[in-house]
């Protein structure tokens, strides 16, 4: 009977990855329910092992799936990140995390986090300096400290994702940074730029 149950619950797991991967994103999401519910451990892993995978579509699925296990998927995600060099797989983590902290009611980030975020910012790739904005971004006040010192990046792409992100928040202190990026003429006219057009967003702005 135990052997019975056992391959049961194999299957049924298995049917949950089949329904992972339905082009139907409520089947997809109650899929992503049903694993966290019934099978964390085991979905997890497997789920984690997708962000490897060629397929994007795959990928994608996983990451969105992950960003439902919450916080309980951090430390497996940020491992993975920083025993694997290759950018998908970085990017995909990044992109877990950006889910992770939008749904995260928590102010505080572990160690290991920021260790990755500060891994990432070194990356000049697109894809890696996007996500880690976003990352940033989303998390708050824990994130302001660094997208305001990427803000003054001489990379031109960081420097202006940053600024972009920045203008979504709102704090004396973004508004100091802005403020000293627009007047400081050794600057690239497009940061500049990109620093006036977030001064004017963020009037109105909640401040954090």
């Amino acid at each position: 009977m135990e052997k019975e149950i056992c391959k049961n619950n194999v299957s049924d797991l298995e049917q949950l990855f089949v329904d992972l991967s339905h082009p139907n994103p409520n089947i997809n999401e109650q899929a992503c329910l049903r694993m966290l519910s019934a099978w964390p451990s085991e979905s997890m892993a497997r789920l984690i092992k997708n962000l490897a995978n060629e397929d994007v579509a795959l990928r994608r699925k996983s990451v969105k799936a992950l960003g439902l296990f919450g916080h309980i998927a951090l430390p497996h995600v940020v491992d993975l990140f920083l025993q694997n060099e290759n950018k998908i797989v970085r990017t995909s983590c990044l992109k877990v995390l950006v889910k992770i902290a939008a749904a995260s009611c928590e102010d505080s980030f572990p160690a290991e986090v920021f260790k990755a975020i500060e891994i990432a910012l070194k990356d000049d790739s697109p894809e890696i300096t996007l996500s880690v904005v976003s990352l940033l971004r989303q998390m708050g006040k824990d994130g302001l400290p660094l997208l305001i010192r990427i803000a003054k990046d001489e990379d031109i792409l960081r420097s202006t994702a940053a600024i972009s992100a920045l203008s979504e928040l709102n704090s004396p202190i973004i508004q100091t940074c802005l403020s000293e990026l627009v007047n400081d003429l050794s600057r690239d006219e497009m940061v500049r730029l990109a620093a006036n057009e977030s001064l004017k967003a963020l009037a109105g702005g909640e401040i954090i």
